[in-house]
């Protein structure tokens, strides 16, 4: 009586924990926009096309099943993480732009 029990339970954790490709993908759009925002902090945006990367994986899951209910939060996270990442490179281009004219020689 007891091994059955345990089958029972076993069996209903398995069915509670299959794989939802639906919920895969929203919950991809959802991460990629955290990413995106979370790496402007903590890298000054040089790392945020990693949210990018991301959300381009989590519009692919969701037109693949054909849900369109999160796609707005994968395509925040790929402008978020493009943009983040281009503005950071235009100021490292100013800085060091900035440090080659070197004015000290200007007279």
């Amino acid at each position: 009586m007891s091994s059955s029990v345990t089958g029972g339970y076993a069996f209903a954790m398995t069915q509670a924990f299959v794989e939802n490709p639906e919920q895969k993908g929203k919950d991809l759009a959802i991460s990629s926009l955290a990413i995106s925002v979370s790496l402007i902090l903590f890298s000054l945006g040089s790392l945020s096309f990693i949210g990018a990367i991301v959300g381009h994986i989590a519009l692919g899951k969701l037109k693949a099943i054909g849900n369109t209910s999160h796609t707005g939060f994968a395509m925040a996270g790929i402008i978020v993480g493009y943009v983040s990442t281009a503005i950071f490179f235009l100021i490292m281009i100013g800085i060091f732009t900035f440090i080659a004219l070197d004015y000290s020689t200007w007279y």
